[in-house]
């Protein structure tokens, strides 16, 4: 009994024993757990923090690249390249001015414009970080991503730009971009997924066909660290669909001795094919830099490219109207033989003077033509002739025809914006002057002075309805194909409703202004031209004074227009030059040039096109990172 209570009580002190122990290494493995999760959150815990941080997933767009714009021949006019921008996390920052004399000696900028952007840039929506540079040098981005451990606030996005390869040739069709405007989001007249900092066309080509040329973006996967930089790419959630190419009508080789004859000119050119209405070349002048467009700059160089006197952004060809001049003589000779007021036969005696209604008009040429008839008094531009018809004609009938031709009315080419002019009549008068209609203001539209206003766009159609037998064409800058081209070619050919006759007495009237008139400065020396100059008188001081002798702030405006070769025309044109002087001495050696290189033999062209377009490049290229009467012919 007593060794059965012994080895019990030998029992319990070892299992005490055991329980002390369990219970202290419970204690202990407890005790290093709280230490355990004490040295992580306390003391290690923004350690940790961060590194949890840096697994983040994002889904982030992928731009979609816009079309490129070619010529006729498939060469490159409009492209994209690839532009490098420094970025910067503002909260990263760590010792500013250090930073920015690091930046300010690199991208040779002033330190305080850096302080300042720094301070005042915001970001791009859903974004943290500021763009602080544009468009640096390869050089300048290798530097920066060299030093990404010393400088980690700093990386480099990898991005498109727009390139005008040729610079200002075109400018003017082609138009320029810009970033959407918040003014422009809430139109309708964008994609409604565009967002601030989106690039966007602003004029001409660029903006006409915007939709087409955007394209639309995409969204890809990712995994960023706490820095907003990539670490990983996970994956393409939705592919983005690039803009689509053009190919314009434009024939780049004419455009560019359009623009090199224009040259020192202030002006517009624009050559048609008279049967189809595609634009082979046209220029206003002077032009502006797009690619200036294509990356930020300052409000400065805005200001003064919008106060230039010269008004480079101003598209002479279809947004500015004129006074025709003496080539609205044609749009009066085509009306009177339609009306059957004239034939081309009937002679009408010019003595230098008209005395009409009681007053006298004068011809530009003091002791006057004689006795001219339709053909003579075109050739040598005899006012009296037209100042007598245009009596006989009214201006109702004047009207009618300028209309028929084309005049006073948007021609519809694929241009956002474009100038109607101005056929007068009475009831225009009557409605925006509350003035009745005097007899003697037609005298004064009958040779193109007076309130008669034309765009050089419309002058060019005009040209190729009288080229193409009386068929209006629609100007037009896009090529459409041949299926579109051979449906307007069978639409009727007397829309404008003259006869044949009539064509053909223009037409040999044209053919003498060049041949022996006021247009000889446009002779090619193997294809008959037919044209028409015109002198738009600009200021009363002009008045009996040669053009070529005033001032140029005072000078008339020259005209010419006219198709080429006048049997089997295949080009249209109008060639505008203000203060130009006379047509036949400043207007017609620019259609003379651009006519000498369409009718040359065709250069062997390259195989490709000078220039490619991002789409091109992006397998090679590795991402980086993240009047009056004194007017004369």
């Amino acid at each position: 009994m007593a060794l059965r209570e012994h080895l019990d009580y030998a029992e319990k002190v070892r299992t005490q024993r055991r329980t002390r122990v369990v219970t202290v290494l419970f204690i202990a493995a407890f005790t290093a757990y709280l230490g355990t999760l004490w040295y992580l959150q306390v003391i290690r815990g923004e350690t940790y923090r961060t590194l949890a941080s840096e697994n983040v997933l994002r889904t982030v767009e992928v731009p979609a690249y816009r079309g490129n714009i070619r010529d006729r021949h498939d060469r490159i006019l409009v492209s994209n390249r690839l532009a490098f921008n420094v970025r910067m996390d503002r909260e990263a920052i760590r010792d500013r001015e250090a930073l920015t004399r690091f930046l300010a000696t690199l991208l040779e900028m002033e330190p305080d414009i850096l302080r300042q952007r720094i301070e005042t840039a915001r970001p791009r929506p859903l974004e943290r970080r500021i763009v602080l540079a544009e468009d640096v040098t390869l050089k300048q981005a290798v530097s920066i991503e060299a030093r990404q451990l010393e400088w980690p606030e700093l990386s480099i996005e990898v991005e498109a730009r727009r390139s005008y390869p040729h610079g200002r040739m075109s400018a003017h069709a082609l138009g320029y971009v810009g970033e959407i405007s918040e003014a422009e989001m809430r139109s309708g007249a964008f994609a409604d997924n565009l967002v601030g900092g989106d690039i966007v066309g602003k004029t001409g080509i660029e903006r006409s066909y915007e939709a087409g040329l955007q394209g639309s973006k995409g969204a890809r996967r990712v995994r960023v660290n706490s820095r907003g930089r990539v670490v990983e790419e996970i994956g393409l959630d939705r592919p983005p669909r690039h803009g689509t190419d053009l190919r314009l009508t434009i024939d780049l080789d004419l455009q560019r001795v359009l623009e090199e004859a224009m040259a020192g000119h202030v002006g517009a050119g624009i050559f048609l094919d008279p049967w189809t209405g595609e634009v082979l070349a046209m220029a206003s002048s002077p032009a502006f830099e797009p690619n200036l467009f294509a990356r930020r700059f300052p409000a400065e160089a805005w200001n003064k490219l919008i106060s230039d006197p010269l008004k480079p952004l101003q598209n002479r060809v279809s947004l500015s109207s004129y006074s025709p001049g003496s080539t609205f003589k044609i749009v009066v000779g085509a009306a009177a033989l339609a009306e059957k007021v004239i034939t081309p036969s009937t002679t009408i005696f010019c003595p230098g003077y008209a005395i009409i209604y009681k007053h006298r008009f004068h011809c530009w040429k003091a002791g006057g033509h004689g006795a001219v008839a339709l053909e003579d008094a075109i050739v040598h531009s005899c006012n009296v002739y037209f100042y007598q018809v245009g009596k006989m004609l009214g201006i109702e009938a004047i009207a009618s025809f300028a209309r028929r031709l084309g005049l006073g009315e948007p021609t519809g080419i694929d241009l956002l914006h474009e100038d109607a002019g101005l056929i007068p009549t009475p009831r225009w008068k009557e409605e925006t002057r509350g003035q009745p209609w005097y007899a003697g203001e037609t005298i004064s539209v009958a040779i193109g002075q007076g309130p008669l206003n034309v765009t050089p766009l419309q002058m060019a159609r005009m040209a190729a309805t009288l080229a193409n037998g009386g068929r209006q064409v629609t100007p037009h800058l896009v090529y459409r194909g041949e299926i579109a081209e051979a449906a307007d070619a069978s639409r009727r050919r007397d829309e404008a409703g003259f006869t044949a006759r009539t064509m053909a007495a223009l037409r040999r009237a044209m053919v003498g202004v060049v041949e022996r008139g006021t247009g000889k400065a446009a002779r090619l020396a193997d294809i008959r031209v037919a044209g028409k100059t015109g002198t738009a008188q600009y200021s009363s001081r002009s008045a009996g004074v040669d053009a070529d002798e005033l001032p140029y702030a005072i000078r008339d405006h020259g005209w010419f227009v006219g198709f080429a070769p006048a049997d089997s025309p295949r080009i249209a044109f109008a060639v505008f030059i203000e203060h130009g002087g006379h047509g036949g001495t400043t207007a017609a050696p620019v259609a003379r040039r651009v006519l000498e290189r369409f009718f040359s033999p065709p250069e062997e062209q390259p195989a490709t096109s000078p220039g490619r377009g991002l789409k091109d490049m992006q397998a090679a290229t590795p991402t980086v990172g993240e009047g009056s009467t004194g007017a004369s012919s």
